[in-house]
């Protein structure tokens, strides 16, 4: 019996062993191919819905009509040794600085490249225009979308992140052409529920919108509670259009010149703070370098 039990546990021999080797090396080459094969027809449809959702959102923020044109900016980081490139991707022309700003060339947009829907082959085609081989530490490094309404701009909206309670807290920033703030929307967190989660709360991210660029760079995150009044003035965005809210409390909004933490979530109220301010200021930097090639 005890001979019949170590010959049932004997180790499998090489034949065996390749057998299994064989078989396991079969599943997961044909997982693979599934895989593969659904990620094929699936990943157009899911960047066409991400895309779909971004221009939603754009337009609600911006209040721009279905006849109105969104167009993507595009940043890039090339570092060559100890020397930085910034190159922009604008709808007609790529736009190659130094660090400090100036220009260095430009180069036309192709047509094919300006209609293209896929980012990955967007920033494909701005990595061979800058020369910039594989082991290139050649970096994308944001986007604006400017909108465009009847023939004239009607505003910007940066996409931003910041770092927040757990992760990072991704969000759109709509920007006049004064540089003032139109409208937050936070597009991505996974902050606390009934904590920072509040982030996306009417009463709190309405709190940025209507304020002049100079009122939102000297802005600070107070703890003191939400006003009442305020927070049910501040509710009525979003049923409101932007400049018929504005010019109905343009005295309040002035009146409350900081923005009032979610109670129990100072923490994401201040991340969400400095990445409006830090998105602001970067936005009116970059906007003098491309602004002549929009």
């Amino acid at each position: 019996m005890s001979a019949q039990l170590e010959q049932q546990q004997a180790p499998p021999n090489a034949t065996e062993m390749m057998r299994i080797a064989v078989g396991l090396t079969l599943t997961c080459l044909a997982a693979a191919i599934v895989l593969g094969f659904f990620f094929y027809l699936t990943e157009p449809a899911k960047v066409r819905n991400i895309q779909a959702r971004e221009q939603a959102m754009i337009q609600t923020l911006l209040a721009l009509t279905p006849a109105a044109r969104i167009h993507e900016v595009r940043r890039y980081l090339h570092w060559k040794g100890q020397t930085l490139e910034v190159l922009y991707l604008t709808p007609r022309a790529l736009v190659r600085v130094d660090e400090a700003g100036n220009p260095l060339d430009t180069r036309e947009v192709p047509a094919e490249v300006a209609a293209e829907k896929s980012p990955d082959h967007k920033d494909a085609w701005v990595r061979q225009s800058a020369g910039a081989g594989e082991n290139a530490n050649f970096n994308y490094a944001g986007r604006f979308f400017i909108g465009e309404q009847d023939g004239a701009v009607a505003g910007y909206v940066v996409e931003g992140s910041t770092p927040g309670y757990k992760t990072w807290i991704r969000y759109f920033l709509a920007i006049d052409a004064r540089f003032g703030v139109q409208g937050l929307e936070v597009i991505e967190h996974e902050e606390d529920p009934g904590l920072g989660a509040e982030i996306t709360q009417r009463y709190f991210k309405n709190q940025y919108a209507g304020r002049r660029f100079e009122q939102i760079d000297a802005i600070e995150v107070i703890k003191d509670p939400l006003p009442n009044d305020w927070r049910k003035r501040l509710e009525q965005l979003g049923d409101m259009d932007l400049d018929s809210w504005v010019r109905e409390n343009r005295a309040e909004i002035d009146a409350h010149p900081q923005i009032h933490a979610i109670t129990g979530s100072t923490i994401s109220s201040v991340a969400v703070t400095n990445g409006v301010k830090r998105s602001l200021r970067n936005f009116r930097k970059r906007m003098r370098i491309v602004e002549a090639y929009l």
